[in-house]
């Protein structure tokens, strides 16, 4: 009798071991089949997103491999990064931050030797596929990039301002770098810590000021365009002026457009004292010039553009290649609202399109770029 109560309860304890066992397998089965989402925020040292898109959601099963990678190319990681190489088995949110990986003497002498300096945005909101970016609601913030022959671009690896920009432009002079962006400037000499500045670009005869493009002159002055009201006509003008390390605008001058709408300017570039506009008329790119800032512009040039139907032109840059040659430098967006990676044609001293279109080579896709010829102080 007794045997037979020691043997019911051995049977008994290994079934509810069993079971236990069982509900065990069953419930780590469960969490093995469950899906964990990480969301990886990778700001600089100002909480300005670096990579598009910002955040990064990582979704996937428990214990997979996990793929991420947290080095970005030209910044140090400051803080830890808590994910191992397999996925968590709990939702989380990561916040990793980075500082430049150059110094401030490096990247001073990044921007002395650069022959052309380009100030743009980039849209953090959404992911970038095959070099192509929905719009949607934007989310753009400020970047500069650098190069030698104006075909590859290599950002600058630096800590940005936690604002969005829409159309900004850059000036480095004497050590100081600066962003001017509609009518707001932002400044900084260690590539971190930023100043800012609301500008009241008004004239006596225009109000509602916006800065279009910058051109660096001297290592104290500017060339500043901006787009206004004239008070008079209540239409849409250009004017220019010599724009000051202190933000200020002594003179202001209206362009000679004649019957160019300014509204309808979707780019211009400063070469050897002779501004280049450019307006979108179709598949081609209308170049107008005047020889002088004082001087009325005249239609000069029009190149044909390839698969650019029913797209427009957001930005666009010519700049120097050799003595007779240019660069003509853009980008276009569809009629549903798709960035696409910018483009390149080479043109001659008469402006007629050499050879094929061509990508350019960027770290990054553009969203809004302006263009200066150098970024030597």
């Amino acid at each position: 009798m007794k045997m037979r109560k020691r043997l019911a309860i051995v049977w008994g304890s290994l079934a509810l071991l069993a079971l236990l066992l069982g509900y065990a397998c069953y419930a780590l089965s469960i969490q093995r089949g469950q899906d964990t989402v990480t969301r990886i925020y990778q700001t600089d040292q100002n909480g300005t997103p670096i990579i598009s898109p910002g955040p990064i959601t990582l979704v996937g099963k428990v214990n997979h491999r996990n793929l991420f990678q947290s080095g970005i190319n030209g910044y140090v990681l400051t803080n830890r990064d808590p994910l191992s190489t397999l996925l968590p088995r709990r939702n989380q949110t990561v916040h990793l931050k980075y500082r430049s990986a150059q110094t401030t003497a490096e990247l001073r002498k990044t921007l002395r030797q650069a022959r052309y300096l380009q100030a743009g945005t980039q849209n953090t909101a959404t992911p970038v596929f095959q070099n192509r970016q929905q719009r949607g609601d934007a989310t753009t913030y400020g970047r500069i990039s650098t190069s030698q022959d104006g075909r590859i671009w290599t950002k600058l690896p630096i800590s940005y301002p936690h604002v969005q920009l829409s159309r900004p432009s850059v000036w480095y002079a004497n050590g100081r770098l600066t962003l001017i962006d509609g009518k707001d400037r932002y400044w900084t000499t260690n590539f971190k810590d930023w100043q800012h500045q609301r500008l009241n670009f008004n004239g006596a005869d225009f109000k509602q000021g916006r800065v279009q493009a910058v051109f660096p002159g001297t290592t104290r002055s500017a060339v500043v365009v901006v787009r206004g009201i004239d008070r008079q006509s209540s239409r849409a003008k250009l004017y220019y002026g010599q724009l000051t390390k202190t933000g200020r605008v002594k003179a202001w001058h209206a362009l000679q457009l004649g019957k160019l709408p300014a509204r309808q300017v979707a780019g211009m570039s400063l070469i050897d004292q002779h501004l280049y506009l450019f307006l979108q008329r179709g598949t081609q790119l209308a170049i107008y010039r005047a020889n002088r800032l004082t001087r009325p512009v005249r239609l000069v040039g029009r190149v044909k553009l390839n698969h650019a139907q029913s797209q427009r032109v957001t930005a666009v840059n010519l700049i120097p290649t050799t003595k007779h040659r240019y660069r003509l430098i853009f980008d276009l967006t569809t009629a549903e609202k798709v960035q696409k990676q910018p483009r390149y044609r080479l043109l001659d001293r008469r402006f007629k399109a050499v050879g094929q279109q061509h990508l350019l080579v960027t770290d990054y896709l553009w969203s809004q770029f302006q263009i200066s010829l150098r970024g030597s102080e």
